[in-house]
């Protein structure tokens, strides 16, 4: 399949169409970095009016045409040359901006010119005919027309034009734009010295115009360095690189195939698979630029939510700190009223009118609610901070529910509930004393708060080395949506307030988070609405 190497005017023919297909490939891999991009779109642009010349000016040297179909397709590469030296110009106007802004000279001269040049090129104004062809009877000399003259000053103004706008660009001295413009320079430089040496050097003082026809490779450079100096900062990355190089070789091995074929038939269906090999390629490179963005989006977001998450870390660790410093200083206060009231109850400061016995009752009430509900901020905001200490001993947990059954029956005695202890007399079990009573405190408040009517009972069992303590009511019960959510922070369950507006859905959370850390269990049963609830905790029984 190699032997067309052997062909000098085949070799040609691979190498220019090697550039052009990698030409345009770059342009797609340009656009897909960034659609929106005015630059990237510019380029595109430049490499499918470049490619399009460089297939177009190969061509026009071969000797398969007649005299006048070789003169329409100079032409046809004189109008391109046209519009690939405005694209290299509009390219370096544009770069590296993303939105589309253009001067009114631009617009109302400059593209006006353009467009009448490269339409009068297609006419004899600026080629009227061949005048030699060489022995192989390709185009050699042609007979200018006048047009010649307006055809060389704009396209001398695109390419002086393209330099000194480089140079402009590169004194305003910043720093991440001068490097991707020093590339582009260096790749414009490239581009008309190959052209100038190849195109007009040799042919003018070496009679040497075998090079005419490479013009789409002296461009590759340029196109290659741009592409690069497009993407450095962007989509530049190995697996696209990998993806674009695999549809380039396909495509060259492809273009091989079309240069090597023998009959008409088979150039045309391995043309078609020539093109079809670069659509699906463009569209191969389209999906990994894609999945690149994605993962680069993806990471961007994680560094976002990282820097967030540890802003949220902060904030949360202020707010314990000071929640922790409130209820701290509002402790103090809050225990003192309460101690005044219970001594002016007590008639320790003398005798008061009996009016009063209910105001100061309710006083006393709201007191002691005040202080378990600091106690809970305490205990959450030790909790959070990891600052909660647990001192741990060997206690009697039946006595312990005994204790605080007889501190809530006046509480109780006071809505006209029944509460009982039930158990053995002895559970003996390895905690922090005053937390289990604090969880234990917590629970039959809290039943005493949503029990109406009935009666509210404290069990003690031991079984399977664990101490169970069992809290049950006759209240108001809970729906099974409320079970699984009863112990977050925050939480209470529907129809709460109406009962008791005093809560703050805390202290079954704090319960949980001690019987946690005792390596023991807290959940909660009910029947339903209406059928009383069972609070429920276990502890390891102790050892010793």
């Amino acid at each position: 399949m190699f032997e067309f190497l052997l062909n000098f005017q085949n070799l040609d023919l691979f190498s220019v169409g090697a550039a052009v297909a990698g030409m345009l490939l770059l342009g797609f891999v340009v656009l897909f970095g960034d659609v929106k991009s005015a630059t990237n779109r510019t380029f595109l642009w430049l490499t499918i009016t470049a490619s399009a010349w460089g297939m177009v000016n190969y061509a026009v040297y071969q000797p398969f045409y007649s005299e006048d179909f070789s003169l329409i397709l100079l032409r046809i590469a004189v109008f391109f040359s046209v519009w690939a030296a405005f694209s290299t110009f509009t390219f370096i106007y544009v770069f590296p901006n993303k939105k589309l802004e253009l001067s009114w000279p631009y617009v109302y001269v400059l593209i006006p010119i353009t467009i009448f040049v490269s339409f009068i090129a297609l006419t004899p104004f600026v080629f009227q005919s061949v005048t030699e062809l060489t022995a192989g009877g390709s185009i050699l000399t042609v007979l200018n027309g006048p047009g010649i003259y307006l055809y060389g000053a704009l396209i001398t103004f695109f390419n002086a034009g393209s330099v000194i706008l480089l140079i402009k660009k590169l004194l305003k001295k910043d720093e991440k734009q001068n490097k991707q413009l020093q590339l582009i320079l260096v790749g414009v430089a490239l581009m008309l010295a190959l052209i100038t040496t190849f195109n007009f050097i040799l042919p003018a003082f070496f009679n040497n115009s075998s090079f005419i026809a490479l013009g789409g490779i002296f461009q590759f450079p340029f196109i290659v360095l741009a592409s690069y100096a497009i993407l450095r900062h962007g989509l530049f990355n190995v697996k696209v690189a990998g993806a674009a190089l695999l549809v380039l070789a396909l495509s060259v091995l492809t273009l091989g195939e079309v240069i090597n074929a023998g009959t008409l038939g088979l150039v045309l269906f391995r043309i078609s698979i020539f093109i079809l090999v670069l659509i699906f390629g463009i569209n191969l490179i389209r999906s990994v630029i894609r999945e690149v963005k994605q993962r680069e989006r993806i990471e961007k977001l994680a560094k976002d939510l990282e820097v967030a998450n540890k802003r949220l870390k902060e904030l949360d660790r202020q707010k314990s700190e000071f929640v922790s410093i409130a209820s701290h200083q509002l402790r103090s206060p809050i225990t003192a009223i309460r101690g005044y009231i219970s001594l002016i109850i007590e008639k320790e400061f003398g005798d008061y009118p009996q009016a009063i016995r209910e105001p100061l009752d309710r006083i006393l009430e709201s007191s002691r609610l005040m202080v378990k509900s600091i106690e809970d901020y305490l205990n959450i905001s030790r909790i959070e901070q990891g600052r909660m200490k647990y001192e741990m001993s060997d206690f009697d947990i039946s006595k312990l529910s005994k204790t605080v059954v007889n501190e809530y029956k006046p509480i109780a005695d006071k809505k006209g509930l029944d509460i009982m202890f039930s158990g053995p007399e002895k559970n003996m079990v390895h905690a922090d004393i005053g937390k289990i009573k604090q969880v234990i405190a917590n629970l039959v408040d809290n039943s005493i708060k949503y029990t109406p009517a009935g009666n509210i009972n404290v069990k003690a069992t031991a079984f399977e080395g664990k101490a169970r303590i069992t809290v049950s009511d006759t209240g108001v019960g809970l729906e099974k949506e409320d079970l699984g959510d009863l112990f977050n922070k925050f939480v209470r369950a529907r129809g709460a307030n109406k009962i008791n507006t005093s809560g703050t859905g805390l202290g079954l959370y704090v319960a949980k988070q001690m019987i946690e850390a005792h390596k023991g269990k807290i959940w909660v049963e009910s029947d339903g609405k209406g059928k009383g609830s069972r609070f429920i905790f276990e502890l390891p029984i102790a050892t010793s």
